[in-house]
């Protein structure tokens, strides 16, 4: 092959625009010789055209470019229908209002210990937690994310009975104890 290289005749014969051989040149193409230009070709444009079907590539990206502005619109609707909550939204109210549980329920013992040394029974002594605790809960005030009442009734229902059965066992087992020692 010659020395001298021709930029057009490159292009004419690889079927690309002189400004396209020109870029190519930019990118790191030797103009030295032909041949070491053609060898630069071969490996760095025409060779990845033959690993892959560009085509199906464009193809999939815009596939994925679409699939992605549809679930943006979508997120946007549901967010303006009052069906999605932005995530920096609920992160604020859950940390606002966990930070208030955790302040009432670490003042409950300076608040309740005269009334709780007061009872005579263990009973009585849930019974008075519970009511302080659910004295607090209100003062607290609802969340603005709350599951619905009807969700919490059939769920507080099942543990208040469970809480019963675990009390009725704790009295029994303490008069037990009280009535071995006093043998």
């Amino acid at each position: 092959m010659s020395t001298s290289i021709s930029i057009r005749k490159l292009g004419r014969d690889y079927g690309y625009e002189h400004s396209t051989v020109l870029a190519w040149q930019k990118r790191g193409m030797p103009t030295d010789t032909e041949e070491n230009a053609r060898a630069w070709i071969v490996d760095n444009i025409l060779t990845p055209l033959r690993d892959g079907d560009v085509r199906d590539k464009i193809d999939q990206a815009r596939l994925r470019k679409m699939q992605a502005e549809a679930d943006l619109a979508e997120a946007e609707v549901k967010l303006k229908l009052d069906q999605l909550i932005e995530a920096d939204e609920v992160h604020r109210e859950l940390t606002q209002y966990f930070k208030t549980l955790r302040d009432y329920i670490r003042s409950l013992p300076n608040k309740i210990q005269h009334e709780v040394f007061e009872q005579d029974s263990v009973l009585k002594v849930k019974r008075v937690l519970q009511a302080r605790i659910d004295e607090m809960l209100n003062e607290i005030g609802d969340m603005k994310f709350e599951v619905p009442e009807e969700d919490e009734q059939g769920k507080d229902a099942g543990q208040n009975e469970q809480d019963n059965n675990s009390t009725e066992k704790c009295s029994t087992n303490n008069q037990t104890s009280t009535e071995v020692k006093a043998q």
